[in-house]
């Protein structure tokens, strides 16, 4: 009876421990690697305004681009925009250069225009794998990568981190990044911070007055001003959600590897206006001096932040003299 007992025990331990040991083993094995796929889908999530509008989507992520085909094409330039923009801030100077040779891409990184907003359970993925992403998935030959403002941020961090697939950098009214400590950025993208300065900015917004004022800042232009497309920059940054995704974005901002950029190898064309408001003149002058010898660093008289709309034309003959 006693052995009967303990065969009846010890089966029942072993049938316990061929359940659990299978699974405990399954606990073990790392977790199977998502690969992303990136995937042209007709619409986006939201509507647009662009007849040319085409959206890539890539895990959670919908990006808003446009291409502008130049007819015998002896380039290609992917441009990144910046703070409170899209990629229509690039709409006239990309058509000049598009007339001389150059495809232009025109990108709205995720918080913008009309790519994915980002929420606090969106998986994330860093701004410049999205862009690297869409370089390669319009060409495999190599970009010459154009940023203005924190545009230029992310085309120095795609050059550090992508280097094979930038040909050059076209770096406009911007400059070194040092980077955000982990404590600022946590604070930052902390839930109650990021919803509460998320509303305020979307209030802006709304707010004509403060809007228009702004707007004015950044061109230094009455003129031009008095015939500007508000609805252009104001209607995309009215869409729900901006206000979080721009927070996201500038706490998602490369800091500047400034060996690495110096040593980089690559032809880099600096250009600034002589009134940005934005971009203090001593950190112009600061960044400048971490360049490589070669780099072509120009100013444009009279310039507000915004120069690259307003004096499009001008900033198109010195891009196009640096690129030759």
């Amino acid at each position: 009876m006693k052995k009967k007992i303990l065969c009846l025990v010890l089966s029942a331990v072993m049938l316990i421990l061929g359940c659990c040991i299978p699974a405990a083993a399954m606990e073990l094995l790392p977790e199977e690697e998502v690969i992303l796929v990136a995937e042209e889908v007709a619409e986006g999530p939201y509507a647009t305004p662009y007849e040319d509008s085409r959206y890539l989507a890539y895990g959670e992520y919908v990006l808003h681009f446009r291409v502008k085909e130049a007819a015998n094409p002896v380039g290609q330039i992917i441009m990144i925009h910046g703070f409170a923009l899209s990629g229509y801030c690039w709409e006239n100077l990309a058509n000049i250069l598009v007339e001389n040779g150059y495809t232009c891409v025109l990108v709205d990184l995720p918080g913008y225009g009309y790519s994915t907003r980002e929420t606090t359970k969106t998986e994330r993925i860093a701004r410049t794998q999205l862009v690297h992403t869409l370089m390669t998935y319009l060409s495999d030959e190599p970009w010459i990568v154009a940023g203005h403002s924190m545009g230029g941020y992310y085309a120095q961090g795609m050059m550090q981190e992508y280097p094979d697939s930038v040909s050059a950098l076209l770096l406009y009214g911007t400059a070194g990044n040092a980077g955000m400590g982990e404590g600022i950025k946590n604070m930052f993208t902390f839930a109650p911070v990021i919803t509460v300065m998320g509303a305020m900015m979307e209030m802006l917004v709304k707010m004509d007055f403060v809007f228009n004022m702004m707007l004015k800042m950044g061109l230094q232009d009455n003129e031009y001003y008095a015939t500007y497309d508000v609805a252009k920059v104001k209607d995309p940054l009215s869409i729900k959600g901006t206000g979080k995704g721009a927070i996201y974005c500038f706490t998602e901002v490369p800091a500047t590897d400034f060996q690495g950029l110096r040593t980089c190898g690559k032809p880099i064309f600096y250009c600034n206006g002589t009134l940005d408001n934005v971009i203090p003149k001593a950190d112009r002058v600061k960044f400048a001096a971490h360049l490589p010898s070669d780099a072509v660093c120009v100013d444009v008289e009279g310039g507000g932040h915004m120069f690259i709309e307003n004096y499009a034309e001008e900033v198109a003959a010195y891009t196009l003299a640096f690129l030759g």
